[in-house]
């Protein structure tokens, strides 16, 4: 018996040689698969998204504001075990239409089929031929002016049209105060956006009562025009007892304070592109009280914006403007449809089809057309910070 055991560890059965290969084929079976798990979980396809805005320039902040919100979503939307992942070409285009229009020629260059970014209607006016001709989408973060509204176009769109802004302020100036006179401003080189609201906005306030002069248009300069501007209109309506201005962040502030060494007690409006902390910055005291309406809530207490909230100002230091908030729903609104999009589909086919996302601050709807539809929020200066007057549901 000893001699057969000591055989059988110099020499195993053929049954135990069977065993030991079944075994050992089915390890290195499993250990293949097992290798391969991680390939098939994390093989992600990488999706290249244009980026084109002022980040240089007279309009550099609100530029800042919708690349910091982009990159924080594309970040988020990386770090995350989805599909794809998305690579950003960025470029600056400092404001100015040629600059813009040489990026997209560039970005059509590249194969790209969507760029983001453009921040006011006017360069959006401008590209956008450009765009359709070349079967491109331009995804909108900060393009509100109506000449857009319920198009056919390439773009899709994440804030309500400017013009349900202006009726919305001409309507809480005419329920709080008694009937006022207003000059209105407007930059004439974002005439798309500026005009249309300054002109929505004296409709909408004629009609409630009050008095409204023709919008006067002003052209950007060095030095910039506030006192002369104002001077000019005030020696039309001597008795004016507010102003509204649809322009910049920065110079409806230089406005704001021309207005006020003239009118001290006069009542201050400004456009939904104003609501940046550079209003306040250098407007200082002649903007406190001034009122205006945004589809974004900068005193938001949800949870969803509270986490936001935090991560962007870990991230940047700073609170996030509406720029920031809605170029970061901008990218989410991409990734809806890339996730829903269909083999082959055109991306505009597959925008078409999302009619609601969960955006930072609750839940945005959008028509048949890209156009967006979401609650404004009334905003009024207080102590040096925007603070919320009320919570209306735009006109369609």
């Amino acid at each position: 018996m000893r001699d057969l055991s000591e055989n059988r560890k110099k020499h195993p059965s053929l049954l135990e040689i069977s065993l030991l290969f079944i075994v050992g084929a089915a390890f290195l079976f499993l250990a293949g698969v097992t290798a391969l798990i991680p390939t098939a979980c994390h093989q992600r396809t990488t999706y290249t998204l244009g980026f084109s805005t002022s980040l240089t320039g007279r309009g550099a902040s609100l530029g800042k504001d919708l690349y910091e919100g982009t990159l924080l979503a594309v970040e988020d939307i990386n770090s995350e075990e989805g599909p794809f992942r998305i690579k950003l070409v960025i470029r600056d285009d400092g404001g100015d239409k040629n600059r813009a229009i040489a990026n997209a020629k560039e970005f059509a260059e590249m194969g790209l089929e969507a760029v983001m970014g453009y921040a006011t209607s006017a360069i959006a006016e401008t590209v956008l031929p450009f765009l359709a001709e070349k079967e491109m989408v331009l995804l909108g973060a900060s393009i509100s002016s109506p000449i857009f509204d319920k198009k056919d176009d390439p773009l899709f769109r994440i804030v309500n049209s400017s013009t349900s802004e202006a009726r919305v302020v001409a309507d809480h100036l005419a329920e709080m105060y008694t009937p006022q006179t207003f000059l209105t401003i407007f930059d004439q080189e974002n005439a798309a956006y500026a005009e249309a609201w300054a002109n929505t906005f004296r409709n909408r306030y004629l009609s409630r009562g009050g008095i409204v002069d023709p919008p006067l248009p002003f052209k950007p300069s060095t030095p910039p025009p506030y006192l002369e501007v104002i001077d000019k209109a005030l020696q039309n309506t001597p008795k004016a007892t507010g102003l509204c201005v649809a322009a910049s962040p920065t110079d409806s502030a230089g406005f704001a304070q021309a207005f006020k060494q003239r009118v001290p007690e006069g009542i201050i409006a400004v456009s939904g592109w104003g609501n940046n902390m550079d209003l306040i910055r250098y407007g200082g005291k002649a903007v406190e009280g001034a009122i205006l309406a945004q589809s974004h809530n900068p005193i938001d207490s949800s949870p969803r914006f509270l986490r936001f909230k935090d991560r962007f100002q870990n991230t940047f230091g700073r609170i996030p403007p509406f720029g920031a908030v809605h170029a970061y729903e901008t990218v989410r609104y991409l990734e809806a449809a890339l996730r829903q999009r269909r083999s082959k589909e055109p991306l505009k086919e597959a925008l078409k089809r999302i009619r609601e996302i969960q955006g930072v601050q609750g839940k945005i709807r959008f028509d048949e057309t890209g156009d967006a539809y979401r609650p404004l929020f009334i905003l009024t200066v207080k102590g040096g910070i925007f603070t919320l007057i009320s919570e209306r549901e735009p006109e369609l």
